[in-house]
């Protein structure tokens, strides 16, 4: 938003109240003053500076970004996000893959802890002890899925996966087939089986084939990957 240099809090606030051509109403004085009358900003300003300082916004394939993907596609195979909070959360099942999260973590700029469970229903977990929230936000805006994931939540893979580059469709390849991938001890073959939609099983199945250059079949049920595609990804 513009305003003339000699507007205060209110005069904007009511000039944005008055306006019915957008779609915020009811901003109080209170909410402007801080970001008009002094150094402050709004929050959401705040997170995107937050963003822009830490190289979460760039429009390439650096290390960070790197980072990024992998923390968005460890949502979708073994962590959630905070419905209220957009703090992020994992919980890999096999030690390399905590590590790969790890690292991403601390690539992005953000501290993090691990919470050891007592039980065997639920499995460790690491989450951000720094800027989850803001994180949280970016993954979501980066295509990773918000709260419970369902057949009805998540119906397909992030876009950016498309033109993402050979090395990293690789390394996200190997995290899915790994974290997800149920082992049989008389064949190669792997299935991943959850509640998905069946468009995103087909997603899958076609990002894991072309990856992989081998069959690798969606169902209603899940994905089939098979023997051949299991040895190129060196599971």
């Amino acid at each position: 938003m513009t305003y003339p240099d000699n507007w205060g809090a209110q005069r904007v606030a009511t000039a944005i109240n008055n306006d019915s051509e957008n779609s915020f109403t009811g901003i109080s004085r209170s909410e402007l003053r801080a970001w008009i009358d002094g150094d402050g900003m709004p929050d959401a300003t705040r997170a995107i500076d937050h963003a822009e300082t830490h190289n979460w916004t760039a429009d390439e394939w650096t290390p960070v970004t790197r980072a990024l993907a992998h923390l968005v596609i460890g949502i979708y195979v073994c962590g959630s996000i905070s419905t209220e909070t957009y703090v992020p959360s994992w919980s890999p099942e096999t030690a390399v893959s905590e590590q790969l999260l790890t690292t991403a973590l601390t690539d992005v700029g953000c501290e993090w802890t691990q919470l050891t469970r007592t039980t065997t229903q639920q499995g460790d977990e690491c989450r951000p002890t720094t800027h989850g929230s803001q994180l949280g936000r970016a993954l979501v805006v980066a295509g990773a899925p918000r709260g419970d994931k369902t057949a009805t939540t998540v119906t397909g893979l992030p876009g950016w996966l498309e033109t993402a580059p050979a090395s990293l469709k690789r390394s996200l390849a190997q995290f899915i087939v790994r974290e997800r991938g149920i082992q049989y001890q008389t064949k190669e073959t792997r299935q991943i089986q959850t509640a998905r939609s069946q468009e995103y099983f087909t997603e899958l199945a076609g990002f894991l084939a072309d990856v992989t250059g081998e069959p690798v079949t969606a169902s209603t049920n899940g994905v089939t990957v098979s023997a051949a595609a299991v040895r190129q990804l060196e599971l």
